[in-house]
């Protein structure tokens, strides 16, 4: 059964801003709680078949959890997704780079040590399958020119997807945006998600340096851990090793989706969303529990939750109690759709520019089956 959470354990003014706990509620009866500190997705419960829930997404029982935890688990993350080399950010016609606050070494690390994740997000709206949040990044949060207005709209559906749309606007001056979900999941509940099975439709991925930064240039996955395209075990992709498993630690690597590749989505989204194509499916084979990711984004950041770990002494990680266990390395997968990393500092890699009033528009969604 999924795990019992208490609204008052997430409410505490912080920041200035009061934090709070929303369960939204789908006809189809997936649940899901999400706190307003870095718009997370604390609980994602889909039914279990027997008029039960499972819970299939690691999280905390309490605020304090996410305070001094996993500092992206569940988060929504920007402005700047991954990595910035050396916290450098190429402005076309700037001269030198800007420099950015750094967090991660020497890099700016999912939108620097201020990005969304540690911002309490404005409760604009709040119904009983969907939640309205808001967040403006401004520079002298994070260093990168341009304010910018985002506001996400996540909402449950009767099919039982998750839906996460957002906006995107920027006001006063020309600015990068990358958005991305951190989720980790568990599609058994419990235990290693090495047993899952991954796809994703992707021939080709991003190798990286010495420094975990893109080296800026593409190879292709054929006869490496990266080969995804057809339904493959992570633990049997991890297994192969190689330099650039080696490098990461374990599989954190973006997958360029292969161009030409869509599918029909079978689920409808707001009026005026824009259009998705699959990014990954990931299925769990004793359950039979599987997942299909949505993505407006180019490319899918796979992490398979090396750097995972509970503390006892803290009692940090949800199931430290009865029924529970401690989060080990591989208890969760990450999969995150976002755009190129450190693309601005690529000549080679896609990347957009918003100009003053502009505004990009994004969606993933998690469909449970």
């Amino acid at each position: 059964m999924a795990h019992l959470l208490h609204r008052e354990a997430f409410q505490q003014t912080l920041h200035g801003q009061r934090t709070d706990l929303f369960i939204l509620r789908g006809e189809g009866g997936l649940q899901v709680a999400i706190s307003n500190y870095g718009a997370r997705l604390v609980q994602i419960a889909v039914p279990d078949g027997q008029g039960g829930l499972v819970d299939v997404a690691l999280g905390y029982d309490s605020l304090q959890g996410y305070l001094d935890g996993q500092l992206s688990m569940g988060a929504l993350i920007g402005r700047w997704a991954g990595r910035l080399r050396s916290g450098q950010l190429t402005v076309p016609g700037h001269g030198a780079p800007l420099q950015l606050p750094t967090n991660s070494g020497p890099h700016h690390h999912h939108g620097g040590p201020r990005g969304s994740r540690f911002q309490v997000f404005a409760v604009d709206e709040v119904q009983a399958d969907a939640i309205a949040l808001s967040h403006v990044f401004r520079t002298e949060d994070d260093g990168v020119p341009g304010t910018v207005r985002l506001t996400v709209r996540i909402a449950v559906t009767p099919d039982n997807s998750l839906q996460m749309t957002w906006t995107a606007e920027a006001a006063d001056a020309p600015t990068i945006v990358n958005i991305t979900g951190h989720a980790f999941f568990n599609l058994a509940g419990v235990g290693s998600t090495h047993r899952h099975q991954l796809q994703v439709p992707a021939s080709r991925y991003v190798p990286l340096a010495l420094d975990l930064c893109p080296l800026g240039e593409l190879d292709g996955v054929q006869g490496t851990a990266f080969d995804f395209r057809e339904l493959r075990t992570v633990g049997e992709a991890i297994a192969q090793h190689g330099d650039q498993l080696a490098l990461a630690g374990g599989l954190d690597h973006y997958l360029v989706l292969d161009s030409g590749v869509s599918a029909r989505a079978p689920f409808a989204l707001p009026p005026g969303s824009p259009g998705l194509r699959l990014a990954a499916r990931l299925r769990e084979p004793v359950s039979g529990r599987s997942m299909q990711v949505w993505s407006t984004a180019p490319g899918v950041q796979v992490y398979a939750g090396h750097g995972l770990k509970a503390d006892p002494a803290r009692d940090l990680g949800r199931g430290n109690g009865p029924g529970g266990w401690l989060w080990q390395p591989g208890d969760g997968i990450c999969l995150e759709p976002m755009e190129y990393p450190d693309a601005p500092n690529h000549p080679a890699f896609p990347k957009r520019w918003l100009a003053p009033g502009e505004a990009e528009h994004g969606a993933i969604v998690y469909r449970f089956l």
